[in-house]
């Protein structure tokens, strides 16, 4: 997206709506933030990820008065502010998710007015935030949906719950955007328009990386080889997958960077005996501008999902393009399922994901190598926000011809 073309987000100014710390694990809604400030376009990510119930569980004065603080520039167009933290029970109840949104809407126009943002286009990726539409001066909303929240619940009456407040935000969004043809087949009957865009990858920041600095310190001691998981670390990963592979090849190392934020004691509990594995390491949550230093160190990287229902909704979760960014084989349970082998090996039983493993450690040609990294380059996040762009001047149009 380059000065100058006839893209419909250049020179706009965005404001990205997210339940998300900007500090915190990164996300799509991150790097969709990263790239179009880096392609001209004013950007301004709202922190929504503070509730009165964390701080009464973990008290932190900092982050709970954060929301008094101006915006703050932390690199060139890109505008981070916080909102006053939430009341709690706002992911199932639309009465407090109307109260928790119409105060943070007083923060965000705040924000917008002292930065001078007009007309915006709002990318909303909080399922409950429905109000905000039509209330923020945007020339247009879009829903971003990147996961199937209600799934993530046990309880019936919860997923009736969150999937009724994400169906009023689908019918009141001027256009909706999933990561999965899944999510999109879905909510499709809800919606005004609808495209899906996969995850992407900052390639560049892999190759800038890759081929500067040693090795983090913490990973260069792990005895090689290593198979490796990078990410946030919650039910959907499968530990018993992980136990198993480790038990099975007490000669191999199997490392996790990411944080754990699973709360269910029993999956927490499952953690920690994996922990005492002598051949397991969780090396905790690292800066995003380090975990390409430790894929690149992963010798077969993982993408351990869980088959149960919500785990169909992750076809290429971000990860998936990060490992093939730095060269490396990968062994998935969900897929993508039509790339071959020497991109990434299926396996849906911990019998062919473990020899799928032990395959993909043989996988080591240049040749496979400069595959992965081609592949990767084709799902940059410039072409996925192309595509975005793409689809929001067609919905742009519909909506000036309705007019």
């Amino acid at each position: 997206m380059k000065s100058g073309s006839n893209n419909f987000l250049d020179g706009k100014d965005i404001v990205i709506v997210t339940l998300s710390e900007w500090d915190g694990p990164r996300r799509i809604r991150h790097h969709l933030a990263n790239e179009l400030a880096k392609e001209g376009d004013r950007v301004l990510f709202i922190e929504g990820f503070y509730t009165i119930s964390k701080f009464l569980k973990k008290p932190n004065l900092s982050k709970f008065f954060r929301f008094l603080s101006r915006p703050r520039e932390i690199s060139r167009n890109l505008f981070i502010v916080s909102v006053i933290p939430f009341l709690p029970f706002g992911e199932f109840s639309s009465l407090v998710s109307w109260i928790n949104w119409s105060a943070a809407r007083f923060f965000i126009k705040r924000a917008m007015k002292e930065l001078g943002f007009k007309k915006c286009v709002l990318f909303i990726f909080a399922y409950n935030a429905d109000s905000l539409i039509g209330r923020m001066d945007e020339q247009i909303s879009v829903y971003f949906c990147n996961d199937a929240f209600d799934k993530l619940y046990n309880r019936e009456s919860l997923r009736h719950k969150v999937a009724a407040l994400e169906q009023q935000l689908i019918q009141k969004a001027d256009a909706v955007i999933t990561v999965s043809e899944k999510l999109t087949e879905e909510r499709s009957p809800f919606a005004k328009s609808i495209a899906t865009v996969h995850h992407g990858v900052d390639y560049q920041l892999f190759e800038d990386v890759l081929v500067s600095g040693p090795a983090p310190e913490d990973i260069s001691k792990i005895r090689r080889p290593v198979i490796g998981y990078s990410g946030v670390v919650r039910h959907i990963i499968d530990l018993d997958l992980l136990q198993y592979v480790a038990a099975r090849h007490p000669e191999w190392s199997v490392v996790v960077v990411g944080p754990v934020t699973e709360s269910d004691k029993r999956y927490y509990d499952k953690v920690e005996v994996l922990k005492k594995m002598a051949n397991v390491h969780f090396l905790g949550p690292k800066p995003s501008d380090e975990i390409p230093r430790y894929i690149n160190q992963f010798d077969v990287c993982m993408l351990p999902y869980t088959l149960e229902e919500v785990s169909t909704y992750y076809a290429a979760p971000l990860k998936f393009y990060e490992y093939l960014a730095a060269g490396k084989p990968v062994v998935s349970t969900v897929g993508p399922k039509e790339m071959d082998d020497g991109i990434v090996i299926n396996a849906v039983t911990r019998e062919t994901f473990l020899s799928g493993v032990e395959k993909a450690l043989t996988m080591t040609s240049a040749e496979l190598i400069r595959k992965r990294k081609e592949a990767a380059k084709l799902n940059s996040w410039s072409e996925r926000v192309n595509s975005i762009a793409e689809f929001l001047s067609g919905v742009n149009m519909k909506m000036s011809q309705e007019l």
